[in-house]
C-alpha cells in the first residue's frame, strides 16, 4: 500500500509537470535573465548576461548579479540537451522531485510516521504553487535541494562527527550559492548539527560552509566594482521592497501563487494555530517538546522572517517545506487535527484540477499563447532592436522565429542604476514591449515622449484567474 500511494503521488506530479511544460507556468523575464548566462556558459565557457549588454555595466564579460551555481547547473544542462526552455524545466522539475523525496526522508529520520510523511509528501508536490515557482527556470528548486540534503547530513549519524557536519555546511553553503535566501535557512541546519554531533562539530560545520563561498570569492575578485554594481543594486532594491510594502503587501504576494489563495491563507492559519496549541499542550505536559517540533518552528520562522524582508513572490515556494511538515505533525497528532492534513491535500489537490480546467477545458491556452506570439511578432514585423519586459516573455518565440533580432530584457527588478550606464543602449531600441504602464523605467518614459512612436496595446482572451491574464503594450519606431 505505501509503495502504491508513493507512486500516485509522484505520477500526478510529473503527469503535472508534462502537461504543462511548455506553457505554464508563464514565461517570465527572470527566465530569460537565468536561461542567458547559463546558455553563455554551455556554448563559450563564460557566464555572459547577453540579453543585459550594455544595460548594466560588465554584463557583456562577467554574470556577478547572482551566486553562479544555478547558472552552471542549467548551463552543464544544456551542454547535454537542446538548448531550450524546455530543457532547463525538465531539470528543474528532477530537481524539485528528488528535493521532495529528501524532505520524505528527512521527515522519516525524524520520527515522522510513514503515513504522516506520505501526507506531507502528497501536501508538497501537489500544490499550484510548486509548479508556479518551482518547476520555471529559476533557482528555487536547486536552494531548496541543498538545504535539505544539509539537513540530511546533519542527520546521518552514519558518519563521524567531521564528515557529516563538514558536509552538511558544504550543502548549506551550495544552497545559498544558489539563491542568498538559503543562507537564511541556516539555523535549521545548525540546530540539527548541534543536536547529533554537539558543538564540537562547529568547526567542521563552519569549514565547509566556507569552503564554496572562498571559490566564489575568488570568482568575483578580480572584478569587484562590477559585483558592487550588479549585486549591491540587488540589495537596494530589496531595502526599498522592505520600506515601501505594507503588511498587506507582503501578505498578497505571500498568497499570490497559491491556488484559492483566499481558503488557502485560512487553512494556514488554523494550521499553525493548532499546531501551537498541540506544542503548548506538550510542553506543558512533558516540559520540553521533541526534537521534530523544535526542527518544525525554527524552520517555519526562519522562513517566514526572510519572507517578511525580501517581499518577492518567489521565495514563497520555500514555505511548502515546512507548512507540509506542519501537515505532517498534525497527522500524527491524530484526532481532529489530523483531519486538517486532509483537507489541506483535498484543498491543494482541487486547485490543481481547477487550474487545469481554466487553463485547458474553458480554454485552449496553448492555442492562445500561439496566436498571442504572432500578434507581437506581425508588431515587430519591422524591428531591429527590441527591449522586453513582456509576460507572457516572448524571448524565446522570438529567439527561435527571429534570430536576426537583437534583443534585450528588462534591467532586473529596474534596478537603481544610474542612467548614464544604459541611456545610450536604450535609444538604440527601435521597440519597446511591456505589460503594465506604472513598470517603465523613467528613462524610457523619457525616450517614448519626445520620439514619435506607434502605440499597440490588447489583452490575452482569457479569464481573470487565468495565468495568461495579462495585457501587451507595443512601441514601435513611426
Amino acid at each position: 500500500m505505501a509503495y502504491a500511494s508513493f507512486f500516485i503521488i509522484s505520477a500526478l506530479f510529473f503527469f503535472q509537470v508534462w502537461i504543462n511544460l511548455d506553457i505554464f507556468p508563464v514565461v517570465w523575464p527572470d527566465e530569460v535573465l537565468f536561461f542567458s548566462p547559463s546558455l553563455s556558459f554551455a556554448t563559450e565557457g563564460h557566464l555572459q548576461t547577453n540579453v543585459l549588454n550594455g544595460l548594466i555595466p560588465g554584463m557583456e564579460s562577467k554574470t556577478l548579479w547572482m551566486p553562479p551555481l544555478y547558472f552552471l547547473f542549467s548551463g552543464l544542462t544544456l551542454t547535454v540537451f537542446p538548448d531550450s526552455l524546455t530543457t532547463v524545466r525538465i531539470a528543474n522539475a528532477f530537481i524539485v522531485y528528488l528535493t521532495g523525496l529528501g524532505f520524505y526522508i528527512l521527515l522519516r529520520r525524524q520520527s515522522v510516521s510513514e503515513f504522516a510523511s506520505q501526507i506531507a509528501l502528497a501536501s508538497l508536490l501537489w500544490e499550484p504553487l510548486l509548479f508556479r515557482f518551482g518547476t520555471a527556470a529559476r533557482m528555487e528548486g536547486l536552494t531548496a535541494f541543498f538545504f535539505i540534503l544539509s539537513l540530511l547530513f546533519a542527520t546521518n549519524k552514519r558518519f563521524t562527527n567531521l564528515w557529516s557536519p563538514l558536509f552538511a555546511g558544504i550543502a548549506l553553503s551550495l544552497s545559498s550559492l544558489s539563491h542568498p535566501i538559503g543562507a537564511s535557512f541556516g539555523l535549521v541546519t545548525l540546530f540539527l548539527v548541534w543536536r547529533n554531533f554537539g558543538i564540537r562539530s562547529f568547526p567542521w560545520f563552519i569549514l565547509g560552509g566556507i569552503l564554496p563561498i572562498l571559490c566564489w570569492l575568488y570568482y568575483i575578485h578580480p572584478n569587484w566594482d562590477w559585483f558592487e554594481i550588479q549585486f549591491g543594486a540587488q540589495l537596494t532594491r530589496k531595502r526599498n521592497l522592505l520600506q515601501t510594502f505594507t503588511l498587506i503587501d507582503k501578505l498578497k504576494v505571500f498568497s499570490f501563487g497559491f491556488g484559492f489563495s483566499k481558503v488557502r491563507l485560512f487553512v494556514i492559519a488554523i494550521q499553525l494555530t493548532s499546531l501551537v496549541f498541540v506544542a503548548y499542550r506538550s510542553l506543558k505536559e512533558f516540559k520540553t517538546l521533541n526534537q521534530k517540533w523544535i526542527v518544525f518552528w525554527i524552520w517555519i520562522f526562519s522562513v517566514l522572517l526572510s519572507l517578511y524582508t525580501s517581499s518577492e513572490g518567489w521565495y514563497v515556494f520555500h514555505i511548502l517545506f515546512p507548512l507540509a511538515f506542519g501537515m505532517a505533525l498534525l497527522c500524527d497528532t491524530k484526532g481532529f487535527y489530523s483531519k486538517i492534513a486532509f483537507f489541506g491535500i483535498i484543498l491543494s489537490l482541487s486547485s490543481l484540477l481547477y487550474t487545469n480546467h481554466i487553463h485547458w477545458f474553458r480554454t485552449e491556452s496553448k492555442q492562445i499563447l500561439e496566436s498571442h506570439f504572432q500578434h507581437l511578432e506581425m508588431s515587430l514585423k519591422n524591428s531591429k532592436f527590441v527591449y522586453l519586459q513582456a509576460l507572457p516573455d516572448p524571448y524565446f518565440d522570438l529567439r527561435k522565429k527571429r534570430p536576426d533580432l537583437n534583443i534585450l530584457e528588462f534591467i532586473p527588478g529596474e534596478l537603481d542604476i544610474p542612467s548614464e550606464a544604459y541611456i545610450k543602449t536604450i535609444q538604440s531600441r527601435d521597440s519597446f514591449v511591456f505589460y503594465d504602464d506604472q513598470l517603465i523605467n523613467h528613462v524610457i518614459k523619457d525616450i517614448l515622449k519626445k520620439s514619435a512612436w506607434n502605440r499597440e496595446e490588447w489583452e490575452i482572451p482569457v479569464p481573470s484567474n487565468h495565468w495568461l491574464h495579462y495585457k501587451t503594450i507595443v512601441y514601435t519606431k513611426k
